[in-house]
């Protein structure tokens, strides 16, 4: 008797942490992992938009019933519509070139996460990004994670503090085949073996240029035929949707501006303008919409990492970066080419992120 009641009385209850369940190999890994852990997993899954989702949602339900996970279904469709779909619409309408993952990473999908996670009283949350995270000096920063070809860290800059001291990455360590061989192992053969899912979420693999015809009425302005121009105001043609094109594009334009590339969109004229390739090389931009650790050791002064594309192919560059007056001026080591407005520009201090913005 007394021994039971010693053993009731030190039963330490488990940590929630809620963790973001699309359906997936990742998420569905990362559930396993969380509980091997010691974690009492609570899975949420976001229902962001009707089309591609009911194979998804139907996926992670069964994966948290066979894992006994409680799991609960969120609708924030109408949220996702006027968040990120009307974003990455009015990014092109006013002649940029859009990140919506980022944008979606902070105004909805970890927006929602911190919010149920306060509602269901878990500590933590969670997602199956192959990210780390690291403390220094009292705050927070994404890593790198370790499987180079997989490193999620780029679109994950704009992440509050508030968000990364209750963040979990239980994928960051591990390589994706790691993980698949981890799947396979437990049994899930169907998940290991599923294509992985790339691009932009709300596409289900369409044109971008496809998907704003269908969203935009056919005769909003930005959907109609303007000028290609020179440098010099020199008419060359006609394009047929400044939206449908982006900086350092030839496709389209090739016919009437030959040798040459799209290097600006004035939105307000709907004009492309063309010019040579190597218009394109800059070494130096400023920014303005950004945000940028308070820890002045980790940049000030230093040469920093600096990423403005999300892609493996285009690993990074070095440089330096200085705030004066509130803006953020970037200086890189070597010319870049086709820096692109809408896109993100992140800045790292070895594996960590120390910020990032948009570039203008």
């Amino acid at each position: 008797m007394l021994l039971s009641s010693h053993k009731k009385y030190c039963t330490v209850k488990k940590e929630r942490v809620l963790l973001g369940m699309s359906g997936g190999m990742d998420s569905s890994m990362s559930a396993v992992l969380l509980q091997q852990q010691g974690y009492e997993v609570v899975g949420t899954t976001l229902q962001t938009h009707t089309e591609a989702d009911h194979e998804s949602i139907i996926a992670a339900q069964n994966l948290a019933r066979e894992r006994q996970i409680e799991h609960h279904l969120i609708d924030c469709r109408q949220a996702f519509k006027d968040e990120v779909i009307s974003y990455f619409a009015n990014e092109y309408i006013n002649g940029r070139t859009p990140n919506p993952c980022i944008h979606c990473n902070e105004t909805i999908k970890w927006k929602y996460l911190l919010q149920v996670a306060k509602r269901l009283n878990c500590q933590h949350i969670s997602t199956g990004h192959y990210v780390r995270k690291q403390q220094i000096n009292k705050l927070y920063y994404i890593q790198k994670g370790v499987d180079p070809a997989k490193d999620q860290s780029y679109f994950l800059w704009n992440l509050s503090q508030e968000v990364l001291k209750k963040a979990l990455f239980p994928l960051g360590d591990l390589k994706k085949e790691d993980v698949r061989t981890l799947a396979r192992k437990l049994g899930y053969t169907t998940i290991a073996d599923k294509k992985e899912s790339m691009g932009v979420c709300f596409l289900s693999g369409i044109d971008y240029r496809d998907y704003l015809r269908q969203i935009l009425p056919a005769d909003h302005p930005a959907l109609q035929p303007g000028q290609v121009v020179d440098t010099n105001d020199n008419v060359l043609g006609q394009h047929e949707g400044f939206p449908f094109y982006t900086i350092g594009q030839r496709r389209g334009i090739e016919g009437v501006a030959k040798g040459m590339c799209v290097v600006a969109i004035d939105a307000s004229s709907r004009r492309l303008i063309a010019d040579k390739r190597d218009a394109l090389l800059l070494n130096e931009i400023s920014i303005e919409n950004f945000k940028l650790t308070s820890n002045k050791s980790l940049w000030s002064d230093k040469k920093v990492f600096i990423r403005i594309r999300g892609l493996d192919s285009v690993p990074g560059y070095w440089g330096h970066i200085k705030v004066d007056d509130g803006v953020l001026k970037v200086v890189f080591d070597t010319e870049i080419w086709a820096i692109t407005p809408g896109q993100s520009i992140v800045f790292y201090n070895d594996d960590c992120i120390i910020g990032g913005g948009i570039i203008e």
